[in-house]
């Protein structure tokens, strides 16, 4: 019975990667989904307007916003994972992340029903894989929010400026998305267009600070609360901001210097054990082959995982200094 069940099996597997692969390509590395997704938009305004055609990409359309306003509805998880898109600046919607992490985890599963694997090793390394995603829009999140931190002391200066010309608030703030690059000039662009759709201030500038999640973002737009109603000198205010911001950065930088010595040592210490497998793989796969295929040596990978994964987070909370 095994003798029949196993190939078939393996072929559905393989099946399944090569749909996964397929579907990878198309919605993350395809370089014209940009196009399609404006060429949707446009069937979209088409189909608003008189004589519009392609309904069935609009009602498509319309099915996918339907199904995240549901998962949104039930799941605060996914919530969570629409505003890490959000930061992060992802063109996959959170719906697609979710497809894309349950297609790993699927691969990974079937495979390890293929080779009979540990099922708690299974488990661990499909969840790991799984959340492969979810660790790729943190670390670009995480550096866009620092880009836009040490841009935002001169894009403050640049307002304060433009007030000092005798332009308004909301004229300095679209100016300054023009001429600034991403992230900033994004930002603050997409704050100017909420402006002139008849959002209020408060509002534009509240969704900012949500979108950002940035400390001295938080502090330039309570101050510009503040002086919105209580009123006072907005370039002095601006100046002075600026400059705490600038110490604030340089300090940053300061402590980023004095902390390489734990990232370097969390590198290597973590490398270390795969660069082993590697050698050891290598020179004697019949040696280091224990490890995955005895009980025993499961045990070990999955007990050195774990502490792998606690020393690390013990090292990120050493070097992790609050500002």
């Amino acid at each position: 019975m095994n003798k029949v069940l196993l190939p078939f099996l393996a072929f559905v597997a393989v099946m399944l990667i090569m749909l996964l692969l397929y579907g990878v390509w198309v919605y993350v590395f395809d370089r014209s989904n940009q196009a399609r997704k404006k060429q949707r938009l446009q069937t979209i305004h088409n189909a608003v307007q008189p004589g519009g055609h392609n309904l069935d990409s609009v009602q498509a359309s319309r099915q996918e916003r339907a199904l995240e306003t549901w998962l949104r509805s039930r799941s605060r998880t996914f919530e969570l994972l629409e505003n890490l898109a959000r930061q992060a600046h992802s063109p996959i919607s959170a719906g697609r992340l979710v497809g894309i992490m349950l297609a790993f985890f699927t691969v990974v599963v079937v495979l390890g029903l293929l080779r009979q694997a540990n099922p708690l090793l299974m488990l661990v390394l499909a969840v790991a894989i799984a959340g492969t995603p979810v660790l790729w829009l943190r670390r670009k999140a995480s550096r866009r929010r620092q880009a836009f931190g040490d841009k935002l002391p001169e894009a403050i200066d640049y307002i304060s400026r433009a007030l000092r010309a005798g332009h308004s608030l909301s004229t300095a703030i679209g100016m300054l998305g023009k001429e600034f690059p991403d992230p900033i000039g994004h930002e603050f662009k997409a704050v100017s267009d909420e402006i002139l759709f008849s959002i209020p201030f408060k509002d534009a500038m509240g969704q900012l600070a949500d979108r950002v999640q940035s400390n001295d973002l938080n502090f330039f737009v309570i101050s510009l609360m503040i002086q919105h109603e209580t009123g006072g000198n907005l370039t002095e205010l601006l100046d002075g901001l600026a400059k705490t911001m600038r110490e604030r950065v340089k300090l940053r930088g300061k402590i980023r210097t004095l902390s390489s010595e734990g990232r370097v040592s969390a590198l290597i210490l973590g490398g270390m054990p795969f660069v082993l497998t590697g050698i050891l793989l290598f020179i004697n796969p019949v040696y280091i082959s224990t490890l995955w295929t005895t009980p025993q040596g499961q045990n070990l990978i999955s007990i050195g995982g774990g502490l792998m994964v606690v020393g690390f987070l013990l090292l990120n909370r050493i070097i992790q200094i609050k500002v």
